[in-house]
């Protein structure tokens, strides 16, 4: 239960201090997003299926497709039901009253979303304070009424039931 613990500080931090510059750190050794996928460091090739193993590549598209839904649920509102929706890593961070009291302080000030574009995606095992797990890492170049320029982070995670579901999100 530690390491949730330790999860659990990164994640309440990340939208209440996320505006003084609280980052998750992203693994050094993280594959590099080619196309669709994600390819391992040394495996360049896997690109082309030439010399992958399955583990070596994953498809972005699900992580991105889970992120992009769960920001709508959020831009809507909807704290509770991006609540639901987020991991159980999540979850186990903060009650969903909590969860709605930190989303309406972080995003209430900043207005309506007015565009938002993906920045970067990097695929990483290891996040600290989290368990070893698949995580992506997605940055988003976003602008909100209120503020011309923000950064965005949303880290989907891989479920024993193979599903995408957030794990964390940062506004910066």
């Amino acid at each position: 239960m530690q390491g949730l613990r330790g999860w659990r500080m990164a994640a309440l931090g990340v939208l209440m201090i996320g505006a003084a510059g609280t980052v998750l750190a992203q693994s050094p050794a993280a594959p590099r997003q080619r196309g669709g996928a994600f390819v391992m460091p040394g495996q360049e090739g896997a690109a082309s299926g030439a010399t992958a193993q399955p583990q070596d590549e994953i498809d972005a598209k699900p992580a991105l497709d889970a992120a992009l839904a769960w920001l709508q649920l959020t831009d809507g509102g909807m704290a509770d039901k991006s609540w639901r929706e987020a991991s159980p890593l999540f979850q186990h961070t903060m009650r969903p009253t909590e969860w709605l009291q930190t989303l309406r302080a972080a995003r209430a000030p900043l207005g309506r979303v007015v565009s938002r574009k993906i920045a970067s995606a990097t695929f990483t095992r290891s996040l600290p304070g989290a368990p070893d797990g698949e995580y992506v890492v997605i940055q988003y170049d976003t602008v909100f009424q209120n503020k011309a320029q923000a950064t965005e982070t949303v880290t989907p995670a891989r479920g024993l039931d193979g599903r995408w579901r957030v794990a964390g999100y940062l506004i910066k």
